[in-house]
């Protein structure tokens, strides 16, 4: 009979740290699925505050970074930050932006690489811009930006 009350008990503090452990959802882990989805993601932030007339809701670079990018590429763009080497939003190359015409594609790759591709103009300028993607397990993650419009590679910089 206390085995019962035990396994009772047991079975009561199982359900009710399983509804805790529900509250806080699992880490997301960095990258995605396709690396079309990711160039998606990360240009559908851009186009949300730089469409229209450019003065959409900001959003955060290192957050981007931590989320698709390589580690040593958000450190990259965290230690950049922080020293003012990287004082411009690298994924439309310039301080302001308006960003208009905008073309996302894969233009490259295979099965543990791939490029993706966003072209625009940022305040009437031509961009071009790949993501140069890695596949890390079962996630696509950004290994390097660098620039068609000009010379520019961010894993290269400063």
């Amino acid at each position: 009979m206390g085995v019962s009350r035990a396994s009772s008990g047991s079975g009561a503090f199982c359900a009710a740290l399983l509804a805790i452990v529900s509250l806080f959802p699992a880490p997301a882990t960095a990258g995605g699925s396709d690396p079309q989805i990711v160039l998606d993601e990360i240009y559908g932030q851009v186009a949300e505050m730089c469409g229209g007339d450019g003065q959409g809701a900001a959003y955060d670079i290192e957050a981007i970074a931590k989320s698709y990018f390589t580690p040593a590429l958000a450190k990259k763009i965290s230690s950049g930050l922080a020293s003012g080497d990287l004082d411009y939003d690298v994924l439309v190359d310039g301080n302001d932006c308006k960003v208009t015409d905008l073309d996302l594609t894969i233009v490259g790759g295979g099965s543990t690489m791939a490029i993706a591709r966003a072209s625009f103009k940022n305040l009437g300028e031509d961009r071009v811009v790949d993501l140069q993607m890695v596949k890390s397990g079962s996630d696509w993650q950004v290994a390097d930006i660098v620039y068609r419009h000009r010379a520019f590679s961010l894993k290269s910089a400063f």
